[in-house]
């Protein structure tokens, strides 16, 4: 499986990106995913500043990076903890969207909800289930407890740890 460049990452499941085609748990086989998380990096730099040259609008654009790129070489090229970034890349982080209704126009802000969380659960059971399946990450022994954390405190907004998957 040869290195992804930046447009295949960004196309690749998000298993796939998060190896960046470079297979093994080796410390060699994390330096070059590492240094191909850089080359990506510096690919989507080039291309978010094309994007944002080129736009003609009044708002500014915002290409995202493959998934768990810029965590990816936060942790060396050793298997990022990508939890709270699958909550972001599925779009149901919180955001702020202007909504129009019959009161006014403005800024209105949406946080995840149960669902989100256990949408991003899954997800991330299945990411790390393609990567179990690959050899890419240990597997979990059978004796260590699953454990589901939805939800945040009630008076705090929601975290990236606000999760544990279920693997």
């Amino acid at each position: 499986m040869p290195a992804m460049n930046f447009d295949q990452a960004l196309r690749a499941e998000r298993w796939h990106a998060l190896t960046l085609g470079i297979p093994g748990m080796s410390p060699g086989a994390n330096a070059s995913r590492l240094r191909t998380a850089r080359r990506v990096w510096a690919e989507y730099v080039t291309y978010s500043q094309k994007v944002y040259d080129s736009q003609r609008w009044t708002y500014d654009p915002d290409p995202r990076p493959s998934f768990c790129l810029y965590p990816l070489i936060e942790a060396g090229g050793n298997g990022p903890e990508f939890t709270g970034t699958a909550l972001d890349d599925m779009g149901r982080e919180h955001r702020e969207e202007i909504v129009s209704d019959e009161d006014d126009t403005g800024w209105e802000g949406f946080g995840p909800d149960i669902d989100d969380y256990r949408a991003a659960a899954r997800e991330t059971a299945h990411i790390r289930a393609q990567l179990q399946i690959r050899g890419l990450v240990p597997p979990r022994p059978r004796s260590q407890a699953v454990t589901f954390r939805f939800l945040p405190p009630r008076d705090e907004p929601p975290t990236s740890t606000g999760i544990e998957p279920p693997f």
